[in-house]
Parts: C-alpha cells; structure tokens; sequence
C-alpha cells in the first residue's frame, strides 16, 4: 500500500521564536523528501511534526489527503501502525533487552500474531543487522552504531508505508552506512515513502527526490 504525505502551511513557534512560518512540502510512494539546512533550524522539529510526536501550532499533516488531526481512533491506529520512526538517539528504552525492546510494537499494533512469528520476524530482522546475538542483552550495552541499527530495525518490523528517520547513519560506520543506503533504495523501489531529515551528502545524492532547505526562505525542490 502507498503513502503519500503532505505538508500544508505548517507555522510553529519555541519558546516566542517563529522556526515555521507557512512551510509546505510533499512526498509521494517511492519517493525520498530530504531535509536538510544549518544546525538549529528546525529538521528535528520537523522529524517530530511528521512523526507527530508534535502537533503543529497551526497548518496540517494530510496523509493520503486526510488530516492526521482529524482521524478518528481506527485510523489513527492504523497510520502510527503504518509509520516507521526512527529517532536520532534511536529512542530504544535502556532498561529493556533488545529483543523486549523490538517486540514493543508487534505486540501493540498486531496482537493476533502468534509468538512464534513475532519471534521469527525479530530475529529475521536481527540477522539482517548483525544483532542476533545482542537479543538477550539490555540495550543501554549497546554501541552508538549498534543502537541506531536496532532502532531501523524496530522501525521496519512492521513492514511500514513510509519510514521517517531523524540524522540517518550519523553514528553508522561506513561498511554499515553503504548498506543502509542500499536498504533505503530498496525500500524506495518497493514503494515506501521516505523523509529523512539529513545534511549528509551521500544521502541527498543517493535518495533526494525533493529536498526541503530548512532556512529563512524555506527552498521546496523536486528533483
């Protein structure tokens, strides 16, 4: 299933600053929006509107043309269900193991699975990222990098409809960062939308196919 999300005179304001003033921008199914721009302006305030971690002071997230807002409890569920986040410091709770940790969301957006293929998906996925064997482990023993492939993983357990990932690869060495890339791509192949707040080169060359410059005059371009 596609996704396709938009951006709709966005304006929010921190502390009496204005970082949003009448912001728009949009991704479509199989396509990457890229945002990028200086330290402190505003991509993990946006990570976070997109994510709806936080609700903009004003303008809408349309999903598919609806707004997230104004979705009624079902398909609220079933968009959180659909979005795969993946935060900066990979938001993985410290006093839980790893394998707890991954089974957090199989266990609230798809109850009807039976342990065994909870389990066979967590550890299919574990594999892929070389973590099979951090399972039983909390994951404050984690590494920086281990940590951030852990929360990709998390994020793609539900096999989701779009993927949204603040600072992609920034703690990622770089045989784990080609991989990754190579991942995204085919993630874009298969459909998923993609919005990956980044100033990173190699994802902008790699993936962009609009990027959103988060400056003074804020630059929408589609490639």
């Amino acid at each position: 299933m596609t996704m396709q999300i938009e951006f709709k005179n966005i304006s929010h304001s921190v502390k009496n600053k204005t970082i949003f003033n009448d912001l728009n921008a949009h991704v479509s199914s199989g396509r990457c929006l890229v945002v990028s721009g200086r330290s402190g302006c505003g991509k993990t305030l946006f990570f976070s509107i997109a994510s709806d971690i936080i609700r903009p002071d004003s303008g809408q997230v349309l999903v598919d043309g609806r707004d997230v807002n104004t979705m009624n409890a079902k398909d609220y569920s079933d968009f959180r269900r659909d979005l795969g986040v993946v935060f900066q410091l990979s938001g993985l709770i410290s006093n839980l193991t790893l394998e707890e940790n991954l089974m957090l969301p199989l266990n609230r957006h798809y109850k009807e699975l039976g342990k065994s293929e909870k389990y066979r998906r967590i550890n299919t996925l574990a594999e892929e990222f070389a973590l099979q064997h951090y399972l039983p482990q909390r994951t404050e023993m984690l590494s920086s990098g281990q940590a951030s492939l852990a929360g990709l993983a998390r994020a793609l357990l539900l096999k989701p409809r779009a993927v949204i990932w603040d600072a992609p690869m920034t703690e990622i060495d770089e045989q784990w960062g080609q991989y990754v890339l190579k991942l995204l791509m085919q993630l874009k192949e298969q459909g998923t939308t993609l919005i990956l707040c980044s100033n990173r080169k190699e994802v902008i060359e790699t993936l962009a196919d609009e990027q959103l410059e988060l400056n003074e005059l804020f630059c929408f371009s589609e490639f």
